[in-house]
């Protein structure tokens, strides 16, 4: 599978090591650019809402000087009379003349303060006894029949001591010719009892809001200005004027002060709020960040532009170098498919699961390797074989009919002249016979290996008469697990003759056997005459030696007993398993036999 090749393989990563930074790099690059535009937008709309405060700041404060100094200002040229003295005057008349002559008077006052703002429509004065006087631009007046007394705007100038009242914005039903307007008003008294004189209302257009005109972002963003109480004032959009202002805005304006601005964003709108110092009106800007990005599309797709083309740049150069490094491995590999070294044998290709070049330099080794091991296994078994082939040498010259017959025709005899000894060898002999030729299995289990053992003991015992003990302690549950054959029985002749055949007196020979850490082990132990120290190094030696085979039907002479029941051991289960003993002159010897538990 071309997919799973060294070359794919480095490509994919060069192509990963490439563009990952690039996609990195372009997205880090794109939010740092949108972060910019939002500071840069933030700052903007920052700086113009502070301006356009500062311009409404100096309106009102403008609009709260007229009225303050209002009462001071002199209404004749030659002879000294204040404002506020040709408003007692008013209220202390009702002769017709006397309020022309009053109103003549103030006109020059009211007229400079007309021309002095351009966003002033009307000056309207109001005595305590519904006699009033106005001053109006553009054809406006104040409707014959009107009386200020009751309304709601009169009534809350009056409630502020002289504080300065900023009525509603509306059209004002009580004005001729009258247009969408603002009215400021204030209560005035005398100077010097602090008698309450009237009202003085100025009646302003909406250019009074032009400061509010300098829109940052006009195609982006709304503008407003509102009292504390959420009303909008005046918008960009002029249908709002008059409404609420949204729920929207609540948090943000629970959140203002009149020492900062306060700047929020949610949903992807900017809303910068900031209060116009001493008075409830708030200006607020609400920009929707979504419409600004869609005006910078250019740049985003300038960045992809650019992520694009040195992506496509990065793929070429990942492919050039991914075929340029891998081309001698590529190589390599044609170079071991036409070649095979081993012919050992012939066996069946396997399905590995490496199916790039490497694992394909992996199968041929392992392969190599399967080739060496199976040469090696053979050259084991063909030794085994020819070890094999010496017993049953040995076994063909002797005919097991025969043998058996005659077997059993002494153990006749013997029944009928009751010689209970010779029975008893007899058919021990017989069954030691049977178990060491019988062919099926060289596998056993430990119940017939051990009666194995019982039987030769018979036989020895019978020979030996009460010199030899023999005592047999071996756990129940491992009765069934299967061992190779014929590895304690010499051992137990090895203890005979080696051990007690040469000792003054009785002797006796213990075999015990156990389950520990998932191993069967089997101590056979004598109190004979024991192992010299060097003749017990020399057996150690050999037993670290690999078995040695002449030719067929020839071994060496230090291949019987305890050796050969070692390599037998070695050979079948593997190192870690084998004999091992101890020895002490005159004292006796424990071999242990250790396999595993089957």
């Amino acid at each position: 599978m071309i997919l799973f090749n060294i070359k794919t393989k480095l490509f994919l990563i060069l192509v990963l090591v490439s563009i990952i930074p690039i996609i990195v790099v372009s997205l880090s690059s794109y939010r740092s650019y949108t972060k910019l535009v939002n500071e840069q937008t933030s700052l903007i709309t920052s700086t113009t809402i502070g301006n356009s405060v500062k311009s409404m700041e100096e309106i009102l404060q403008n609009i709260d000087r007229i009225s303050v100094t209002l009462l001071q200002q002199s209404s004749n040229a030659t002879a000294y009379s204040t404002v506020s003295d040709e408003l007692t005057k008013l209220n202390n008349t009702n002769d017709q003349y006397d309020i022309f002559m009053i109103r003549s008077k103030l006109k020059l006052i009211f007229e400079n303060i007309l021309l002095g703002y351009n966003y002033i429509n009307g000056l309207y004065l109001f005595t305590p006894d519904g006699k009033w006087i106005s001053y109006g631009s553009s054809g406006t007046d104040l409707r014959l029949d009107y009386v200020a007394l009751q309304d709601q705007w009169y009534l809350d100038t009056i409630q502020r001591k002289g504080d300065l009242y900023v009525g509603e914005v509306g059209v004002k039903p009580y004005i001729i010719n009258a247009k969408q307007s603002i009215g400021f008003s204030r209560a005035l008294y005398d100077p010097n009892n602090h008698e309450f004189l009237g009202v003085f209302m100025l009646d302003c257009g909406m250019n009074i809001f032009d400061g509010l005109k300098r829109n940052p972002a006009p195609s982006l963003s709304n503008l407003y200005l509102t009292d504390d109480q959420g009303k909008i004032l005046y918008s960009t959009e002029s249908d709002q004027i008059g409404h609420p202002l949204p729920a929207s805005f609540n948090p943000a304006m629970e959140q203002v002060n009149s020492s900062s601005q306060y700047k929020t964003i949610q949903d992807k709108m900017m809303t910068v709020i900031q209060k116009v110092p001493g008075h409830n009106w708030n200006v607020i800007a609400n920009i929707s960040l979504e419409r600004l990005y869609e005006q910078y599309n250019i740049s985003q797709k300038l960045f992809l532009y650019v992520a694009v083309s040195c992506a496509v740049i990065f793929l070429l150069l990942s492919f050039f170098l991914s075929n340029l490094i891998t081309k001698p491995i590529i190589e390599l590999t044609k170079m071991m498919r036409k070649t095979k070294s081993h012919q050992f044998v012939k066996i069946r290709p396997q399905k590995s699961k490496h199916v790039d070049e490497i694992g394909i330099l992996y199968h041929e080794f392992n392969k190599m390797m399967k080739d060496i091991d199976t040469h090696i296994r053979e050259s084991y078994q063909n030794k085994i074989l020819t070890l094999d082939s010496q017993m049953k040498a040995l076994e063909a010259q002797i005919n097991s009919h025969f043998l058996y017959n005659t077997l059993e025709s002494i153990n006749s005899i013997a029944e009928i002249e009751e010689v209970e000894s010779i029975v008893v060898m007899t058919k021990s002999l017989g069954d030691m016979f049977r178990y060491s030729i019988k062919t099926d299995s060289e596998r056993v289990t430990v119940s017939e290996e051990l009666q194995h053992v019982e039987n030769y003991m018979a036989i020895q015992q019978i020979r030996y008469g009460d010199k030899i003990n023999f005592e047999l302690y071996v756990e129940p549950e491992i009765q069934n697990h299967y061992m190779l054959k014929l590895l304690l029985q010499p051992l137990v002749e090895n203890a005979i003759y080696h051990g007690l055949e040469n000792k003054r007196g009785k002797g006796s020979i213990m075999i015990t056997g156990k389950v520990q850490d998932e191993q069967i082990i089997f101590e056979v132990c004598d109190d004979g005459v024991g192992i010299a120290p060097e003749q017990a190094d020399e057996l150690r030696q050999l037993l670290l030696q690999p078995p040695e085979f002449i030719s067929v039907g020839q071994r060496l002479k230090q291949s019987i007993g305890i050796k050969n029941v070692h390599s037998r051991i070695v050979l079948y289960y593997g190192d870690g398993y084998g004999l091992t003993f101890h020895s002490e002159v005159h004292r006796g010897t424990r071999i242990t036999v250790k396999i595993p538990s089957l």
